[in-house]
């Protein structure tokens, strides 16, 4: 079965990235770190929060090294995670 995804947004400016939360704003998010590694756990409202907001940096007029930080939930607090633009020729080391 093939599944469609709509997604309309207007488009941001460059220094500037915003997103929506569900309807309910029910989004899990959270980072841990689990033998060393980083794991993302959120729930499926996060999940789609997340790709919106993906799609939006990936196709939007923004520069390399532009981030996004998240806090737990989508809420407010301490930073969660950071999300980072990296320049097309690099090789995902930090820069």
């Amino acid at each position: 079965m093939k599944k469609t995804f709509t997604y309309e947004y207007e488009e941001g400016r460059p220094g500037s990235l915003s997103y929506e939360l569900s309807l309910e704003e029910n989004e899990k998010l959270e980072t841990l770190i689990e033998d060393g590694i980083p794991a993302l756990y959120m729930n499926r409202p996060a999940m789609l929060t997340l790709a919106k907001l993906l799609i939006k940096l990936a196709e939007g007029p923004y520069s390399e090294q532009f981030h996004v930080h998240l806090k737990k939930n989508f809420g407010e607090g301490p930073d969660e995670l950071t999300i980072m633009l990296y320049p097309d020729d690099t090789n995902l080391k930090p820069l």
